[in-house]
């Protein structure tokens, strides 16, 4: 194929995600729902997809991901990571703000948690404009709980589980679907960014063990499907579906990520990967324990 043909085959592999993108933002609202599937309706009956038992997913038992590099075995981890000149992502930043939000009770900084995020959001902002509705709906999320913790109840809103406590013994948490003019509570919002890191940790989990064949579209719509998609309509999972097969190639990925080689990739993946895995699996447990995993 000449030079020609292949540019018009990158266009075309582009233009129709990024187009069916517009029409989700346009239908939406630039507005991705945070209604759970069980909240659908099928042949005129509830979906109750929330009563149906998660698949196993390869590698993850109890939503744990299964490493094979321990972290006190990349004591010196920093010291190898190479930093990106020229690039906003940081993949070093990521990990060091995830393993500092985690004090040794093992409670959640807000503060640190949020860093984090913004980190994970200038990762999704490289992977391309595919990622823009996500990485849009994540900042809104990151300003209404930075909002609380610069208003009057901030000292409430340190961790996590302060934030837990503060609300619902202030009746603050809605069980019930929410008024859309009400400003959701910060355990609602931290709940959506914490089904999304779930999805993110087990996509860098993949990435990390994949094969030389495999595709990032694969890995990531393998990943969404399994860990984000049943919390979206069927329009939003269909579009980002779609969105995904635009994935930059692992190449690419190796080079965001500030890595030169597959050994070099699955080094800092896997720490990568720990850091998210350990501050999701405390906080599964405390939404767990107060029955807050399915808040509408």
């Amino acid at each position: 194929m000449d030079a020609l043909g292949l540019l018009s085959l990158r266009y075309v592999r582009l233009s129709v995600p990024l187009t069916i993108l517009l029409l989700l933002i346009y239908f939406l609202s630039v507005q991705l729902p945070d209604v759970p599937l069980y909240g659908c309706n099928e042949n005129g009956k509830h979906c109750n997809e929330k009563n149906k038992p998660v698949e196993k997913h390869p590698g993850i038992e109890n939503n744990q991901v299964n490493l094979e590099i321990k972290p006190e075995k990349t004591d010196h981890f920093f010291e190898h990571i190479r930093h990106c000149e020229g690039k906003d992502f940081q993949i070093s930043r990521l990990v060091s703000a995830f393993e500092s939000c985690v004090t040794v009770n093992n409670e959640i900084l807000l503060k640190e948690y949020l860093s984090g995020w913004s980190e994970l959001v200038r990762f999704m902002n490289s992977l391309g404009t595919v990622f823009s509705f996500i990485s849009y709906e994540t900042t809104k999320k990151m300003k209404i709980l930075r909002d609380y913790q610069s208003g009057p109840h901030a000292i409430e809103y340190h961790t996590l589980q302060s934030m837990v406590k503060y609300e619902l013994k202030n009746h603050i948490v809605n069980f019930h679907e929410p008024p859309s003019d009400e400003t959701p509570s910060g355990c609602r919002t931290l709940l959506r960014l914490h089904r999304a890191l779930k999805w993110l940790e087990l996509f860098l989990f993949k990435l990390a063990n994949s094969h030389d064949n495999e595709k990032t579209s694969d890995l990531c719509i393998d990943t969404y499907q399994y860990a984000l998609a049943r919390y979206h309509n069927w329009f939003v999972r269909q579009a980002a579906v779609v969105a995904f097969l635009a994935m930059p190639e692992k190449r690419e990925l190796f080079e965001i990520v500030c890595v030169k080689d597959k050994d070099e990739a699955k080094l800092v993946l896997t720490r990568t990967v720990h850091s998210l895995s350990k501050v999701y699996n405390i906080t599964q447990k405390v939404y767990e324990k107060h029955r807050m995993l399915d808040l509408p």
